[in-house]
């Protein structure tokens, strides 16, 4: 853990940061990348071979011809041993809609593989800093311009609605409490 005291404009302040070490990554990079336009999407696929199966997070930026950030992708998945390709997708309506310039380019990829019990909470895979992969150039036509549409966020709508339908209730029973009074 390293420790940072500070001190300023007569405040002080601290603040800490857990530093974790992974002897042994359990998968590592091919430094194979392609991509695909695929449903309007465009697909990232980073090349990997995996020691450990599991789930793994892998996350990357994405920025445009101009260094511009655009989004940040993210996989998150249970993964086999073996060789595999994790997917970063840049959905195609964000695309559309931020207009970037391109080409564009995935940066500062980071991965790791939960562990369900003991400490730390993750084993990690060597980050991949700086740029990884400049992509094609595309028409902003090529991309859809369709709303995401999955089982998680029909159930992210599903309890959004069950919350908004309960505080509406309440804020009804309240409201009749108080005229009650």
């Amino acid at each position: 853990r390293l420790e940072v005291f500070m001190a300023g404009r007569g405040e002080r302040g601290f603040t800490y940061f857990d530093i974790y070490v992974t002897p042994d990554a359990p998968a590592a990079w091919s430094g194979r990348v392609r991509e695909g336009l695929e449903g309007g999407s465009l697909n990232f696929y980073l090349g990997a071979a995996v020691r450990e199966p599991g789930r793994y997070v892998v996350t990357g930026r994405i920025d445009d011809a101009d260094g511009q950030p655009v989004a940040l992708l993210t996989f998150n998945d249970e993964v086999s041993r073996g060789d595999t390709e994790f997917r970063l997708s840049l959905f195609g309506k964000l695309v559309r809609d931020a207009r970037p310039a391109m080409p564009l380019t995935l940066r500062d990829v980071v991965a790791f593989r939960l562990r369900e019990e003991g400490h730390p909470d993750r084993a990690l895979m060597p980050r991949l800093n700086g740029a990884v992969h400049v992509s094609g150039r595309y028409a902003l036509a090529s991309f859809s311009n369709a709303e995401w549409s999955a089982e998680e966020r029909s159930r992210y709508l599903a309890e959004l609605t069950r919350d908004v339908d309960e505080a509406r209730k309440q804020a009804m029973l309240s409201q009749l409490a108080n005229l009650e009074m």
